[in-house]
């Protein structure tokens, strides 16, 4: 017994000797770790007080005098996001570039189109073009742009952009189409891709913690950027525009029911299609071309003074080159100055800061540990191209909804327009097609913020899943306007509101597709290689971007052409329709010089049909419309069929 109580004794004295060592280590290590941290923020703020004065004497644009270390995690928020977010508001307007094709295909004839005029398949492949060189541009020079840091880049994007829209309109004013495409297509695609790109890569590096909620209110700036542009591109178009010289009502449009016969303008046909003043008119100078507005054509202008009849061809102007160079060098403006005071963090700068409690330092050491494993997760490009089914069905998801939602911004006012404006002409005026091409994009804005935010509840599968409620949205449409122009017009506010509100869903749908997608990538196949993966699925969205504009062209243009026929049909007085076009009904080669001459249009052709002959310019979207429900049903199909990847079955057969 005595020796176990000495024993005893022996251990306790023993423990209790390495307690006191414990204690007096942990109390060393909080001592030394105090120290240390002292140092090294004494060391970092001499390191940036020595850069800060290396940075003084470079050139204000770049990468080191754009590097800041002197910035708390508060201050970073007022600091880099307004500048990051001037310059996303001056490329916004991009997808805006449904406001200027309307003025772009009647530049020559101002009111209507002329003989030469370019017609809406030729403009409208302009946005694509814009979209592929953005792709390019994000593809070859994002390397260049972490090199030379943000203030060089966004104010090289800042001067292609406002060069292309300069060089658009000037296009536009010398009526060449290969000008336009240069412009808007090229030097405008590399603007939108600088100007994109610098403030997003700007903004992560500053919010390492924050990335989801700082790049979402980046990105809502561009989306409020095109919100925006709608109504100063209407203001600047209605400024600059100039009505054309008016020479009186036409002949058989207006004879019935002029109280002369005297006032009316008769015209000849010549052998190019184009309408010349005949040598019989009691008005007008012979031989002068002109071109027809009807009452359609009138009605798309605020100005009440203009009326249907025949117009001076040369005279007037729409508008749109003056006001693409103006917005042009407002654009530049706000980009240039919105890139001078961007900032990027110095490598050893840190949104943390130093804890008393050490217990925290170590959680929040351990919970970093914890996220950088997390981010070595993840399987390669190259792998998941060639080995999974995942990767195709998703592609094929953003491909088809992509291409649904770029077919209706590149043409969102002309669409309204054309669908809504012969049922309700006192509603649907010029403002109100401009204030429903802002609200598409609010909603695309919205989108972006709301649905990104949404999925981080609802899974981005299910996300992307309700993204099928477009289908019915966007396919049922054309049985909307079927109905609509069988109302009264007192009646149709509701019809109308369930459309543009369909719409609006619709489009934030197209914004909430890729807010949500690098966070769907990285649940699918890991986060290590997320950007490589999320630069090949953007591959869909280029592709959408040529297919959908593109595709809508080629359909509408094939719906005008069953619509004219069906018009030509119907025509049940072939005098008449000789006296206007001087071209005899059932002459189908000359018809065909008269359309393509755009003397020979839907408009014109409804002023010598019978009254009962319904108007078919509201279901030339019907085609379309099918078109993009189908492609959105199949990328509905796509994304249900992805199933989580085996990570433990792709070890053991890469092992193999």
């Amino acid at each position: 017994m005595p020796l176990f109580f000495l024993l005893r004794k022996k251990l306790l004295s023993l423990s209790s000797n390495h307690a006191i060592s414990l204690s007096s280590f942990s109390t060393g290590r909080r001592h030394a770790a105090a120290t240390l941290a002292q140092h090294n923020a004494l060391s970092f703020r001499t390191h940036a007080a020595e850069k800060k004065r290396q940075y003084s004497n470079a050139s204000s644009l770049s990468k080191e005098s754009a590097t800041r270390a002197d910035l708390n995690s508060t201050q970073r928020w007022w600091t880099v996001l307004p500048p990051a977010n001037l310059v996303h508001l001056g490329i916004g307007g991009v997808y805006m570039y449904s406001m200027w094709t309307p003025g772009m295909t009647r530049a020559l004839g101002v009111v209507s189109s002329a003989p030469l005029d370019w017609t809406h398949a030729q403009v409208l492949p302009v946005l694509s073009a814009a979209a592929v060189t953005l792709g390019l541009t994000t593809g070859y020079l994002g390397s260049w742009v972490e090199r030379v840091g943000p203030r060089t880049a966004g104010a090289v994007g800042s001067l292609c952009w406002s060069s292309g829209l300069v060089v658009t309109g000037a296009g536009v004013y010398c009526h060449e189409l290969p000008l336009v495409y240069l412009g808007y297509g090229v030097l405008g695609g590399v603007g939108w891709g600088l100007m994109y790109l610098s403030p997003v890569t700007t903004v992560m590096k500053w919010f390492p913690d924050q990335k989801g909620l700082a790049t979402g209110i980046a990105l809502s700036a561009f989306g409020a950027g095109a919100a925006i542009a709608p109504s100063m591109i209407h203001f600047l178009v209605e400024a600059f525009a100039v009505a054309p010289e008016f020479i009186g009502p036409l002949s058989l449009a207006a004879a019935e029911a002029s109280s002369s016969p005297g006032e009316v303008v008769t015209l000849s046909t010549l052998a190019d299609g184009s309408q010349v003043i005949a040598g019989s008119s009691a008005l007008g100078t012979p031989g002068d071309a002109v071109v027809v507005a009807t009452e359609s054509d009138v009605s798309k202008f605020n100005d009440s003074h203009m009326q249907p009849g025949v117009y001076q061809l040369g005279t007037g102007d729409t508008g749109v080159a003056p006001a693409l160079a103006t917005l042009g060098v407002v654009y530049g403006a706000m980009g240039l100055l919105g890139s001078r005071f961007m900032v990027i963090p110095h490598s050893d700068w840190s949104p943390t800061t130093t804890t008393n409690n050490n217990k925290t330092e170590i959680e929040s050491d351990d919970n970093n540990n914890n996220n950088n494993r997390n981010n070595d997760v993840g399987l390669s490009p190259s792998y998941i191209m060639t080995n999974t089914t995942q990767f195709p069905l998703l592609w094929l998801s953003v491909f088809g909804n992509a291409t649904a939602g770029l077919a209706l911004v590149s043409s969102s006012k002309l669409m309204i327009t054309d669908i809504w404006a012969g049922a309700a002409p006192s509603i649907v005026t010029a403002s109100f097609a401009t204030g429903y091409v802002s609200t598409l994009g609010i909603g695309m804005a919205v989108g972006r913020l709301g649905w990104s935010w949404l999925s981080d509840y609802l899974g981005r599968q299910n996300t992307y899943a309700l993204f099928g409620l477009g289908i019915p949205l966007v396919g049922l449409a054309p049985a909307l306007t079927h109905y609509a122009v069988s109302v009264e017009e007192e009646n149709i506010v509701p019809l109308l509101s369930l459309f543009y509100g369909g719409s609006v869903l619709a489009i934030s749908f197209y914004g909430g597709l890729f807010s949500t997608l690098p966070a769907y990538l990285a649940e699918l196949f890991g986060p290590k290689h997320v950007g490589a993966i999320h630069g090949k699925v953007l591959t869909a969205w280029a592709t959408s971007a040529v297919v959908g504009p593109l595709g809508l062209a080629q359909l509408r243009n094939r719906s005008l052409e069953h619509a004219r026929q069906d018009l030509l049909d119907q025509i049940e007085d072939p005098v008449v329709f000789q006296q206007t076009f001087g071209c005899p009904l059932d002459d189908t080669e000359r018809i065909r010089t008269l359309v393509d001459a755009n003397t020979i249009t839907v408009a014109r052709l409804l002023e010598v049909a019978p009254p009962s002959v319904e108007d078919p310019t509201p279901f030339l979207y019907d085609s379309t419309c099918y078109a993009a429900a189908g492609l959105m049903t199949m990328a509905f199909g796509c994304n249900l069929l992805i199933r989580p990847l085996d990570y433990a079955t792709i070890a053991e057969s890469k092992q193999k």
